[in-house]
C-alpha cells in the first residue's frame, strides 16, 4: 500500500484521495499570480503545525523577509517556525561562489552541491524549490539543464524527501515545463491556470498526473483567503 502525506489543503487532499504519495516529487506548474507560492507554503506550514516536521523552502524569486511579510496575514503561517528552524527559508543565490564575478549566472554543479548541503544540514521531510525554471534559466551552459534535473531527481530520491518543484510557464500555454525534462523526473503534475468566468479572472487547479495515486482529473476553481486555499466546483460557481 502506498504511504501518503497530506498537503494540508483539505480540498486538494480530497481530490488526491488522502494526499500525495510519500517521497514523491511533484511539479507545480502555472503562470504568474495563479497561487503557486501560497500552495507550496501551505504544504510546508501544514507539516510544521501538524507533524512537527522540518521543512525547507529554496527560493530565487523572493527575499526571505519579503516572503515572511507576505504570509503573516495567513492563519496557517507561524513566524516562530522560522526562528526554530522548522521552516527554513534559503536564497539559492547564496550558492554562487564569492569569486564568481557574475552573480546572475549559476554553474549547475554549484547549485546541485548547494541543494545537497542544505538537505544534509537541515534534514527536511518536505522541500519546495521556487522556482526550478528560474534557477535553470540562469545556468552558464543551457546544455547542463537536462543532466542537472536528472541528478536533482536522483538526489531527492536518495534523501527520501517529499518535494514540490515550481515551474513558471506562460499564461494559457497549457504546458508544464520550460525544458521538457521536468515532467519526466516528477511523479506528479499539478497545473494552475487562469480562466475568465462571469467577467472575472479566476484561478484554477487541475491534477494532471499523480503516480501511485488515484485522483480526480477535474478542473477546480482555486480561491485564496486568510485561511489558505479552497477549491470549488467549476460548474457551481
Amino acid at each position: 500500500m502506498v504511504e501518503k502525506i497530506k498537503t494540508y489543503i483539505e480540498d486538494l487532499d480530497k481530490i488526491l484521495d488522502g494526499g500525495i504519495p510519500e517521497k514523491n516529487i511533484i511539479l507545480l506548474a502555472g503562470s504568474a499570480g495563479t497561487g503557486k507560492t501560497t500552495l507550496t507554503m501551505q504544504f510546508l506550514c501544514g507539516a510544521c503545525s501538524n507533524m512537527d516536521e522540518k521543512t525547507l523552502f529554496l527560493s530565487l524569486n523572493e527575499q526571505d523577509l519579503k516572503l515572511v511579510e507576505n504570509f503573516k496575514s495567513f492563519s496557517f503561517f507561524n513566524e516562530d517556525w522560522i526562528n526554530k528552524n522548522k521552516l527554513v527559508l534559503v536564497d539559492v543565490r547564496t550558492a554562487i561562489p564569492a569569486d564568481n564575478p557574475d552573480k546572475s549566472v549559476f554553474k549547475s554543479v554549484d547549485v546541485l552541491n548547494f541543494i545537497y548541503e542544505q538537505l544534509d544540514r537541515y534534514k527536511p521531510k518536505r522541500l519546495v524549490i521556487d522556482s526550478i525554471s528560474a534557477i535553470c534559466k540562469r545556468f552558464d551552459d543551457p546544455d547542463h539543464v537536462r543532466k542537472f534535473l536528472f541528478d536533482l531527481g536522483n538526489l531527492l530520491l536518495f534523501k527520501g524527501c517529499s518535494a514540490i518543484l515550481v515551474s513558471e510557464v506562460e499564461p494559457g500555454a497549457r504546458r508544464y515545463s520550460n525544458f521538457g525534462v521536468e515532467e519526466f523526473i516528477c511523479d506528479g503534475i499539478i497545473y494552475l491556470d487562469h480562466i475568465e468566468k462571469n467577467y472575472r479572472l479566476r484561478k484554477t487547479l487541475q491534477v494532471v498526473k499523480m503516480r501511485g495515486c488515484k485522483h480526480s482529473e477535474e478542473q477546480f476553481l482555486l480561491d485564496i483567503s486568510e485561511s489558505g486555499i479552497k477549491l470549488l466546483k467549476l460548474m457551481d460557481h
